[in-house]
């Protein structure tokens, strides 16, 4: 008698159901978000102990052997551990999921501890970055809610977007960003409908996870300003650091293609960690996703190794993609084009021109961001929200963002 007057799902209006699948993965992705940062912190603590300082700290309050040895187990266990999933379970990117819904449902359990590794391996200071995880798990939570709702396969795809942006915004508290992301790389339509269901997950999302990840900017950054010399600074910028960024994406998506997940896991992906623990022993700055590398120059630091810094820890990503890690490149991304902004910036004052080291390090990263994310507004707000900016630090950010997009189309139509 109960279940006879119990209503199916089926029989709730198409809003009403839309709505629930809306608010369902703005939530369970602010919940997707805590967890990433409750995981995050614990690994650390685990291996590195309880700095809170920060995270530099937190690396160079271990011995050199321990960081070493760290990064191996780091690699043995993960080679192991994507071996035989990989094994059992068929791994489903989020644009692969978006394209067989109706047809094929993700492993719920699998991509889920898929995810969770990735970020485990970072807290233990692997070089990719953690972005992913959280990305992956709020598009498996939208593409099952929409799924269990029966909403139709559009309706579901879009879902699948929306929670792998609001999924971004709770990790980074970039919102904003987040709906420009789900709009330029996922494949979503610019229709008003869209806009308004991506915006409602991602601030939902931020907005449900704020208590615990925080509202600061994920860089401690003094307010900048520009000026009229800005403009050379733009210019000489977008033309080092766009074909350098364009270089970089190549090879990260070159090596995630060619990515190893045979047996022979078992031997690259320890081999590669071996690697990173070797430099990570002598310079602990390369360890991590790049956030500690970029808040470290962003708070004065200086080594005449910089430049050897960056290009060593470029390659380490693509070594450690091609060796059968997962994970992403939007915070490595963010670093590399920072350092590069502070150097060639650098590199300028020798000529005798003032300029703002600081903008220097914020027009890298908005270049280094757009080409790899090959998403141009995306760059811009995330670095504004990563960094805490606002006003008219904007105007050269978009005039950089423009000017390297420009700069790659006409690479592009050469090729």
């Amino acid at each position: 008698m109960i279940a006879q007057g119990i209503k199916p799902i089926t029989s709730l209006p198409k809003f009403i159901r839309l709505s629930l699948a809306v608010f369902g993965t703005g939530i369970t992705s602010g919940l997707v978000g805590i967890l990433c940062h409750y995981l995050l912190e614990f690994i650390q603590i685990l291996v590195f102990g309880n700095d809170k300082s920060n995270l530099l700290s937190q690396f160079n309050s271990v011995s050199p052997f321990r960081r070493f040895a760290v990064l191996l187990v780091v690699g043995v266990f993960a080679s192991l551990f994507w071996y035989f999933l990989q094994r059992r379970v068929s791994l489903l990117s989020i644009s692969k999921a978006k394209q067989l819904v109706g047809k094929k449902s993700p492993n719920f359990l699998g991509q889920s501890l898929h995810a969770l590794m990735q970020v485990a391996i970072v807290g233990a200071g692997s070089s990719i970055g953690k972005e992913g995880a959280p990305r992956e798990l709020g598009a498996l939570f939208g593409g099952s809610l929409s799924k269990a709702l029966h909403l139709d396969v559009v309706d579901r795809q879009l879902l699948i977007a929306c929670g792998a942006g609001a999924g971004l915004a709770a990790v980074y508290q970039v919102p904003f960003a987040s709906t420009l992301f789900v709009l330029e790389t996922l494949g979503v339509a610019w229709k008003s409908k869209n806009i308004v269901i991506i915006l409602v997950t991602t601030y939902l999302s931020a907005y449900c996870a704020r208590p615990i990840v925080g509202k600061e900017a994920m860089y401690q950054v003094g307010k900048v300003s520009s000026d009229p010399a800005s403009l050379i600074q733009v210019i000489v910028l977008v033309l080092v650091i766009t074909p350098l960024a364009m270089m970089f994406s190549f090879l990260a998506k070159k090596a995630s293609k060619s990515r190893i997940t045979d047996k022979r896991i078992l031997w690259t992906m320890p081999l590669s960690y071996i690697v990173l623990g070797g430099i990570a022993a002598l310079y602990p700055l390369i360890m991590g996703n790049g956030q500690v590398l970029a808040q470290w120059l962003f708070s004065g630091g200086v080594s005449a190794y910089l430049p050897l810094i960056l290009v060593v820890k470029g390659l380490v990503v693509c070594l450690l993609l091609w060796a059968g890690s997962y994970g992403g490149t939007l915070t490595p991304s963010f670093t590399l084009g920072a350092g590069l902004g502070f150097l060639l910036t650098s590199c300028l004052e020798i000529f005798g021109l003032s300029l703002n080291p600081t903008l220097g390090m914020l027009l890298g990263a908005t270049v280094f961001l757009g080409i790899t994310l090959d998403a141009p507004l995306t760059g811009i707000a995330l670095v504004l929200g990563f960094t805490g900016q606002g006003g008219l630090v904007a105007v050269p950010l978009i005039l950089a963002s423009l000017l390297s997009r420009i700069l790659k189309n006409r690479w592009k139509k050469k090729q």
